[in-house]
């Protein structure tokens, strides 16, 4: 457990699957990426072979072409939705909602970071309760008003681990250009994309419990809403959550990009970042990363 003040090896907050998973990964994006240039190249040899396929093939050569012409797209997209996002959201600053503004810069301090990134708050911006950006030369988080209100003081647990975990975004680099671009033909793939984002959201909630005090609340919001949450009894949820088991929950990671919420909570508690003593529960106090 760490103690206040005391730095972490960031290795150790990466998911140890994250990165065999994510090799793997860009290998199958380099043979889609092969695949679509062969059949661009070599497609009408090729789908002259194959009368079955070659029914399709119009749109498996508009498919590929599109696949290819996709890569140069990634720097426009990237830059023109931060310059989208920053006109439709409000910046976070010592002016405005200081108190957000201080917990990030703690954060980046605590880790080394001597850039800040910038900080935003939107009402329609963004489908998620907080995203990290980059593009060109910003890194950017922006949050939801899904958990907001004009009194933060009884929700900055849940907005200080959704500041952790989106911190962890960048620090892993899962919102770098590199990444997107090993990346970018199966992250468009349903379904066969989901065990890499659920790894992906493992290492970025660890992030979140490691940084921010009374992480787990920031997990126990997105089940009960920011207007139920004063209302939980949370030693009693995450006693639910480690009872819980069923062979149906098994399923769940082959068809959910995200994991379920229990999920994610148990997974934490594995890695040492929350502790459950008994029936009791033992949360940090420090936005420091206290662990006791």
């Amino acid at each position: 457990m760490q103690t206040p003040g005391v730095s972490v090896d960031e290795a150790q907050l990466r998911h140890p699957l994250e990165r065999p998973l994510f090799w793997i990964f860009v290998a199958l994006n380099v043979a889609i990426a092969a695949a679509a240039l062969f059949i661009v190249i070599k497609g009408s040899d090729w789908l002259a072979a194959h009368p079955l396929i070659a029914k399709e093939g119009t749109r498996i050569r508009a498919l590929a072409t599109a696949a290819i012409l996709g890569l140069p797209a990634i720097t426009f997209v990237r830059n023109t939705r931060h310059a989208d996002l920053q006109g439709n959201s409000i910046r976070i600053s010592p002016a405005q909602l200081p108190e957000l503004d201080s917990i990030l810069r703690s954060y980046c301090k605590r880790l080394g970071m001597n850039r800040v990134p910038e900080l935003y708050f939107s009402d329609s911006a963004i489908k998620e309760a907080a995203r990290a950006y980059t593009s060109w030369q910003d890194e950017y988080i922006v949050l939801s008003t899904r958990f907001l209100q004009p009194d933060l003081r009884p929700i900055l647990g849940v907005l200080g681990f959704l500041l952790g975990r989106e911190l962890g975004r960048l620090r892993l680099g899962h919102a770098s250009w590199q990444t997107e671009l090993l990346l970018s033909y199966v992250k468009r793939i349903p379904y066969l994309r989901n065990p890499l984002l659920r790894v992906f959201t493992y290492s970025e909630d660890r992030y979140g419990a490691y940084l921010a005090p009374n992480g787990v609340l920031g997990l126990v919001a997105l089940s009960a809403g920011r207007l139920m949450l004063p209302a939980v009894n949370v030693a009693d949820y995450l006693q639910q959550v480690r009872s819980r088991s069923g062979i149906w929950s098994r399923f769940t990671p082959l068809i959910n990009e995200i994991p379920q919420t229990a999920n994610r909570i148990r997974a934490l508690y594995a890695a040492g970042l929350f502790r459950v003593e008994g029936s009791s529960t033992t949360l940090p106090e420090h936005a420091g990363g206290d662990r006791h």
